[in-house]
């Protein structure tokens, strides 16, 4: 088709487009509800299963076929406390062999998950899993090798909590699905039928249309005052740039794996895949909030991506906060934190370059072997990773945490740091790592690409800890 063509092509398309791509972007009226994943609180040694299974999932008007955990697309949100444990079963009932990861658990190799634990169509495991760390937002998916992406856009995704005795006193909203509300990001491509499409060609994918715990453009009523959003980034590749449509401020108040020494405001974050984020918004006012990912695609921009030629998101709606009630005195204070435990000053025992490479999908110029381990750390150490990558991408490790330390030679200052596993590369960015879970040569921990496309390529390595 010649320039010309298609510019008539588009031109005449708009119409017709603008009626079939457009499945979620409703009119405010016929915004959904947010759904909240139910809540399973566990502990002294309580049983849990999670069982992977095909679900039906209206993802627009029609039910089709999609997967999930425990009958419902996404899993139940596993909420424990500290020192707390309990008996885990993970059953298959899929028609394919899946690993579940918990991403986030510090926990040694045996009993984390992952590659190391193949579950086969109609089997199961059940490891006993004791809760060591602190405060974190973790959690599962799917990390089969070669397969992880897929698996995990499918729907086998589920938030895992841990709550310890410091962040249970403080006075951060804590009633789950009221102001302590979870968000899980994925981005995702329909078919005219409502059908999950996957394309496995590229070293990334990047879905159509934004879906929040599993819905498009939802809404939620809150109560007036601070309202805590656990954020979660379950999209394959795509990275999320979130701000309020009216440029509010919010508080920054922990990463993943624990709290900031204070709450940071600012107006924006960046959201890469696999990472989790806590931040709190001021919802006393009279009007809804809405909290968006980047800018939407404009009509041009859809027409684009219904020919397969576009990377936009056709709606950029992450969830819209309507408030509800009497106002709260207490909203205008700014927030305490829970002890951000950050044990500073530490000093590396070892220094490593890492260099991810997007175009080939390898570390260190070697792509992933499942035989082969790639690093080898001592227990309760501390190390400097200097990561570099040929395009910006997102970094993730398993079974060990971290702190950022420099970001293109500019030095986090000490309110800006919080333990994580997660972090964009772009230019080179600098982490002290510390290693307080063992793993073994038949049970490593992962590092690499947290783009699971890029992961199932190649980009990533084994990690051994003893």
């Amino acid at each position: 088709m010649g320039n010309y063509s298609r510019r008539r092509f588009l031109q005449g398309s708009l119409a017709i487009v603008a009626g079939n791509v457009l499945p979620c972007a409703a009119m405010a009226a016929d915004n959904p509800p947010l759904w909240i994943p139910p809540l399973t609180s566990v502990g002294r040694g309580s049983p849990i299963l999670l069982n992977a299974r095909n679900v039906k999932k209206a993802f627009d008007n029609n039910k089709v076929d999609a997967w999930g955990f425990n009958g419902s697309y996404l899993g139940p949100t596993i909420k424990m406390k500290q020192n707390d444990f309990l008996r885990l079963t993970y059953r298959n009932n899929l028609t394919e062999s899946i690993a579940i990861n918990i991403q986030g658990l510090q926990a040694n190799g045996e009993i984390s998950g992952s590659i190391n634990r193949n579950l086969a169509p109609n089997s199961s495991w059940s490891p006993i899993i004791q809760i060591k760390q602190s405060a974190s937002t973790c959690w599962y998916h799917s990390d089969t090798i070669g397969r992880s992406a897929y698996q995990t856009y499918r729907g086998l995704v589920g938030m895992w909590i841990i709550e310890d005795e410091e962040s249970k006193k403080n006075l951060l909203p804590n009633k789950y699905g009221e102001n302590d509300i979870p968000l899980i990001l994925q981005d995702i491509s329909l078919n005219y039928n409502g059908q999950q499409v996957f394309n496995l060609e590229k070293n990334a994918f990047l879905g159509k249309q934004l879906f929040v715990n599993g819905q498009c453009n939802p809404f939620i009523n809150v109560a007036r005052g601070f309202i805590r959003l656990r954020l979660l980034n379950a999209s394959v590749s795509r990275s999320y740039y979130l701000h309020f449509d009216n440029q509010q401020p919010f508080f920054k108040i922990a990463s993943g794996l624990g709290f900031l020494s204070q709450p940071q405001e600012q107006k924006a974050l960046l959201l890469v895949p696999g990472e989790r984020v806590e931040i709190l918004v001021d919802a006393n006012q009279n009007k809804p909030l809405r909290l968006l990912a980047g800018n939407s695609a404009n009509i041009i921009d859809k027409v684009r991506g219904w020919l397969g030629i576009s990377d936009h998101l056709e709606n950029n709606l992450v969830v819209e906060l309507r408030p509800q009630g009497l106002a709260s005195a207490f909203a205008q204070q700014k927030p305490t934190l829970p002890d951000a435990k950050l044990g500073l000053p530490l000093s590396p025992q070892k220094e490593r370059h890492i260099h991810l490479s997007t175009q080939d999908a390898m570390i260190n110029q070697r792509r992933f072997d499942p035989r082969r381990i790639d690093i080898f750390a001592q227990l309760n150490s501390v190390e400097r990773w200097i990561l570099t990558a040929d395009q910006a991408t997102g970094f993730q490790l398993q079974g060990a945490k971290f702190l950022i330390e420099q970001q293109n030679g500019e030095r986090n200052k000490k309110e800006m740091l919080a333990w994580t596993d997660t972090v964009w590369v772009e230019g080179e960015i600098r982490i002290l790592v510390q290693f307080d879970n063992p793993s073994s040569n038949s049970y490593p921990f992962i590092f690499g690409a947290s783009n699971l496309l890029l992961s199932d390529k190649g980009c990533m390595g084994l990690l051994v800890v003893q």
